[in-house]
């Protein structure tokens, strides 16, 4: 296999967001992941996930409802009621008395977890471990986001993207980049398991520090990046200025719901706004300002899919996107039997710096 997109199987051994916390509340909700559908529901005080389907005539469960006592899902067309580990517990049809079928059960998620604001899903055993955010909610922090949007872009060219620093003074021009930042200046690649980060050194146009304006600070200004990305499809990255001191957190993470949507979540944790509410909504604005700027570029792709061949041309620029595209080769790798029928789990790759990618050097 040399393409990845938002129905590759692999995919299902990863964490993705399905929703924001708030958006799964008292009835089921259903979610699109991987070209399947999900219903995502709390019972007995907890985030429980099962394919959105009644294994009796397949209906969407998430057309049902909790029964009063919160403790089970109750289908919508004939009633079938299911506890949260996903057995029947009563078929209305046959009687309170009846033997219920085994075959009564509904499919669950391997895993589903709330956590920094958002409700995440595991259709099988994920090889790399929950996506951390330090920042989020953390003391000196300001914790906000982007409403989620949609895109036709995949999720896999959203994260390559994100874990990209060569587009910065060409895609965003009109906001932070500038032709001082051409030269992509990083750290090896650091490889952890199924995780692998960096950190440049760039520039950037600091647009909002207060003292731009004022003079007593230059517009263009130093910035330390480090962006960590892993076998799944969110990226963390943290943004240290110099100049001002300050620390902007973001978790980039993208639901690949089907062939043709992915939904983009965009977690944001500053520590120099101190709770100004019209700094944090400038913030925001000026956030989804760049990720317009990305996906004016990325939304006129003929095929929305990376390669893990030689198809794409890399240089020494995409030391970072070419070690996470490993990753997924190793993930493709891993999700596929090998020759007695059981899945290999483990990183292929010894812990170390990425090698620089052959190819002609930038």
């Amino acid at each position: 296999m040399t393409t990845v997109d938002n129905t590759t199987p692999a995919l299902r051994r990863a964490w993705h967001p399905v929703a924001m916390a708030h958006e799964v509340g008292d009835a089921p909700h259903q979610v699109w992941l991987l070209g399947e559908p999900w219903v995502v529901v709390r019972l007995d005080g907890g985030l429980r996930a099962f394919v959105d389907r009644c294994p009796h005539r397949l209906a969407p469960l998430s057309l049902g409802s909790v029964d009063a006592d919160g403790g089970s899902l109750r289908c919508g067309y004939h009633g079938w009621t299911f506890a949260a580990d996903g057995g029947c517990t009563a078929i209305p049809a046959l009687g309170p008395d009846a033997t219920l079928p085994p075959r009564a059960r509904l499919e669950p998620a391997w895993g589903v977890e709330e956590a920094h604001g958002l409700v995440w899903l595991a259709p099988e055993e994920p090889l790399a471990p929950l996506v951390q955010m330090p920042e989020w909610a953390a003391e000196g922090f300001d914790c906000f986001w982007n409403e989620p949007r949609t895109t036709p872009v995949s999720a896999v060219q959203l994260v390559d993207n994100f874990l990209d620093a060569s587009h910065f003074p060409f895609v965003h021009a009109d906001t932070f980049g500038v032709d001082e930042a051409a030269l992509v200046v990083n750290e090896p690649v650091e490889r952890d398991g199924w995780t692998v980060r960096t950190t440049f050194d760039t520039w950037y146009r600091n647009f909002d520090d207060p003292l731009v304006a004022t003079g007593e600070h230059p517009e263009v200004q130093p910035q330390r990046l480090l962006k960590e990305g892993r076998a799944g499809c969110a990226v963390y990255l943290r943004l240290g200025f110099p100049v001002t001191g300050a620390s902007f957190s973001i978790l980039f993470a993208c639901q690949p719901e089907t062939a043709t949507r992915t939904r983009i979540y965009k977690l944001m944790a500053r520590d120099d706004l101190g709770g100004d509410a019209a700094r944090i909504e400038a913030t925001i604005a000026d956030e989804l300002v760049i990720l317009e700027e990305d996906l004016r570029i990325l939304e006129r792709y003929e095929r929305m899919e990376i390669h893990l061949d030689t198809t794409e041309l890399h240089t020494r620029g995409d030391r970072l996107s070419v070690a996470w595209r490993r990753l997924l080769g190793e993930l493709v790798g891993a999700a596929a039997p090998d020759a007695d029928g059981t899945a290999v789990g483990e990183p292929t790759r010894p812990r170390h710096p990425e090698r620089e990618p052959a190819g002609p050097r930038a």
